[in-house]
């Protein structure tokens, strides 16, 4: 029998046929990752520390801010189809170096009201060109590669962009902190994020409009004649894209703990840990475990069909939520555990581990599925339109995160949390029984429509569209 690892490298070899726009393609995306990953650890944070939002209003312009990205995906895709590749590309990373400069020194410029409503505007801007990356991506990925070489391809940017997100967390993140301190550091973050961009559209310059791996892809100017809002019409009517679509939306519930990891996550660790908590190495360890995942472990799970895959992966990363949501004094009687900060060092490696592994499952190879699935001249509509449930989860979950942070995790509740003056139902770990609620919706609801969602072809293959589904 052989050896899974070893065929996993040897699929790479096919790699070499892959143009220069590929891997400007990736290039791109590593420049985007490192700015987005390193912002989006801090932001909840930047807007309290540096721009005196309080919890609930942090929670709330977070919550804003995916939730105008959801707006704007649902034009920005069809946009991106009729305009082309590097036109998307030129006008989303023109507003994010606009936006992430504006968040980067407009705290040393201004002050107060005047400060919060320019942040304000520099989010909703970034939504807009946060917006525009996604959906082009996955569009030039797919057009680059061959059906052949296609399913590695999309390994390689998975891979790649968690590369980015643990040098963005580890490195930038933490180091930055160190040198500049805790709020200017968080600036630093932001003008970095600039500078990324910049990187970024001279890849994207250099792209190739009319490159196709695949000459059957060429959409013979089916779009040319078509408005973005007649593209997207047609899309929302496909009945493959509603039943995919239904799929999406019943995942929701776990995609919260998704978000928990940048709207929630930093917050709960400062507070009942220490303020100066190393966020970068903490939020890097889920990305490490991926990208070892995705070398040892993606070749013998993708002989799995899709729905068992998400089932099983959603069924995990809710449980993860389990270990945080633990009373404290339980915790404390395991052996070994002696005070408070090493019990709750103790569940949040935990819930970190636990919940990658269950990501590791089924996130890799979904979004190639969605990808080739699609019609040619529709794969930026696609994109757009399949991350919806993604991003309304995010602004959901963005205003009730600010709620219960306010109400559970406050900040000076450590000093409560060490004399034993919180009940359960006042404790962080209480906050956390909500969320696994939430969480544990959505494996249940897709066992619960099962049949439903598989009755039609359009989920029944596994994630891998390269030959090797069983």
């Amino acid at each position: 029998m052989s050896n899974p690892v070893i065929n996993y490298f040897s699929e790479f070899k096919v790699l070499k046929s892959a143009s220069k726009d590929f891997w400007l393609t990736n290039a791109i995306q590593f420049c985007d990752g490192l700015a987005y990953f390193s912002m989006i650890t801090v932001l909840s944070i930047y807007l309290t520390t540096n721009c005196g939002f309080n919890d609930v209003d942090s929670g709330a312009w977070f919550g804003i801010y995916m939730l105008y990205v959801t707006a704007f995906m649902f034009a920005v895709g069809s946009i991106c189809d009729v305009i082309g590749i590097r036109k998307s590309y030129f006008i989303g990373f023109a507003l994010l170096a606009l936006s992430r400069l504006g968040l980067g020194v407009a705290p040393v410029l201004l002050h107060g009201e005047t400060l919060q409503w320019v942040v304000k505007g520099m989010l909703i801007i970034m939504s807009l060109g946060t917006a525009f990356i996604a959906p082009v991506t996955m569009t030039s990925l797919r057009r680059y590669t061959t059906k052949q070489v296609r399913a590695t391809g999309f390994n390689v940017y998975y891979l790649m962009m968690n590369v980015g997100a643990i040098i963005a967390n580890a490195l930038i993140v933490d180091g930055f902190t160190r040198i500049w301190g805790e709020v200017a550091g968080k600036l630093a973050i932001l003008d970095f994020g600039f500078l990324m961009s910049l990187c970024a559209v001279a890849c994207a310059a250099l792209l190739k409009e009319d490159n196709y791996a695949e000459d059957s892809e060429r959409a013979s100017g089916a779009n040319e004649t078509k408005r973005p809002l007649g593209i997207l019409l047609e899309v929302w009517k496909e009945r493959a894209f509603q039943r995919l679509l239904l799929f999406l939306v019943l995942t929701i519930g776990v995609r919260l703990v998704f978000t928990n990891q940048m709207l929630v996550m930093p917050k709960y660790y400062t507070r009942v840990l220490y303020s100066d908590f190393e966020l970068g190495l903490a939020s890097s360890i889920n990305p490490f475990i991926i990208v070892v995942g995705l070398i040892a472990i993606i070749p013998v799970i993708n002989r799995f069909a899709t729905v068992r895959l998400i089932i099983i992966g959603m069924a995990i990363s809710a449980f993860s939520l389990v270990f945080v949501a633990l009373p404290l004094d339980w915790v404390l009687r395991v052996p070994g555990i002696h005070n408070v900060t090493q019990a709750y060092l103790l569940v949040i490696v935990a819930q970190i581990v636990v919940f990658a592994f269950g990501e590791l499952i089924f996130m890799p190879r979904f979004t190639e599925y969605i990808a080739s699935v699609s019609p040619p001249d529709k794969v930026s509509s696609y994109m757009a339109l399949a991350a919806l449930p993604m991003f309304i989860a995010k602004p959901i979950n963005g205003f009730v995160s600010g709620i219960l942070i306010s109400r559970f995790c406050y900040d000076g509740i450590r000093p409560k949390i060490e004399t034993g003056n919180l009940t359960f139902g006042e404790s962080p770990e209480f906050m956390w029984v909500i969320y696994l609620v939430l969480a544990l919706m959505s494996p249940l609801a897709v066992i619960a429509l099962r049949n439903f969602l598989t009755h039609r072809p359009v989920l029944l293959t596994a994630t891998s569209t390269a030959g090797r589904a069983p």
